[in-house]
This record gives C-alpha cells, sequence and structure tokens, in this order.
C-alpha cells in the first residue's frame, strides 16, 4: 500500500502471505477471491490522478502464473476491493 493522506513511507511494509500457511477457511476464501475478481484475466485499472488516494501493487503467483496488478482507490471493481479487503484483514495482527 502506498500513498492516501497519512502516508509516512517509513512504516510502509510489504505483506507477504502464503494461502497454504494460513488457516484452511483463510486460504480458501483468499483463493475464492483471486477466483472471483478474475485476478489474472482482469483489464488493467486506468491509472488515477486522484491526490493523496491509496494505491495498492498486488501480485499474485498461484504456482501456474504471476501478476501484478497497481489499483488506486477508489477502486470500481467489488471484487477487487473484497480481495484487498481480506488481504489487508489478514495481515494484521
Amino acid at each position: 500500500m502506498d500513498g492516501g493522506i497519512a502516508s509516512f513511507p517509513g512504516l510502509r511494509r510489504p505483506l507477504t502471505l502464503d494461502c497454504d500457511a494460513l488457516p484452511p477457511e483463510q486460504g480458501a476464501r483468499l483463493r475464492q477471491l483471486v477466483e472471483q475478481a478474475r485476478f489474472f484475466t482482469a483489464a488493467p485499472a486506468a491509472p488515477s490522478h486522484a491526490v493523496d488516494a491509496r494505491t495498492y501493487t498486488l501480485e499474485i503467483d498461484d504456482g501456474k502464473q504471476c501478476r501484478t496488478l497497481r489499483l488506486t482507490e477508489p477502486i470500481a471493481d467489488a471484487s477487487l476491493r473484497a480481495l484487498i479487503a481480506a488481504i489487508r484483514e489478514c495481515g494484521r495482527p
């Protein structure tokens, strides 16, 4: 995650999740959300020029394919919003 009104560069850290290392229900939910969002085939989002908007760089590797998308708020696609929310939730202590 990058940007936003209260963005502090020193506090930004990448979050890496391994679905196989998560509790089974969390891993299954993330896989389901990736599929629902059609992550590997979704059209890239148009760049946003919104001031102080958060940008998420999302890289997903399912062992067969790997793709990176940059998504800037507001994220129009509800499935991608749900995926980001679930990833953020998994990253909270």
